[in-house]
């Protein structure tokens, strides 16, 4: 039995275009953010929903894939696991921020036909 296991599975909607940028060594990396919903009756009998946003990264050719076929509000279902990352600010503060690194993207809809769009994966896997 593994001793632990990080593993995230999200399907929500696009709440903006996926950002592609490339590292200084050219490797691809592209950056969404994703809304999940929840609803719930309150104890006073009415429907809650509530949203949560998560920070989506892929990297290499799955970057790519996603930055040419996402665009706002396109739902996705996401595999990956969480990370957190260090950094330093402008003024030399350390800051933290938690990501969601996706090793798979599966697209749930087509903006253009309204079907079922096909899986998308990196090369490989």
């Amino acid at each position: 039995m593994p001793r632990s296991i990080n593993k995230v599975i999200l399907i929500g909607h696009l709440g903006d275009d996926p950002e592609l940028r490339y590292t200084g060594g050219g490797v691809a990396v592209c950056t969404m953010s994703i809304a999940t919903n929840e609803t719930y009756t309150d104890e006073d009998g009415n429907e809650v929903e509530k949203t949560e946003w998560h920070d989506v990264v892929t990297w290499k050719r799955l970057a790519e894939i996603c930055d040419e076929h996402l665009d706002k509000g396109s739902q996705i279902y996401v595999d990956g696991k969480i990370q957190t990352r260090e950094w330093s600010d402008r003024n030399g503060n350390q800051r933290y921020t938690t990501e969601v690194l996706a090793r798979q993207v599966q697209f749930l809809d087509n903006k253009e036909t309204g079907e079922e769009a096909p899986s998308r994966e990196p090369p490989g896997t």
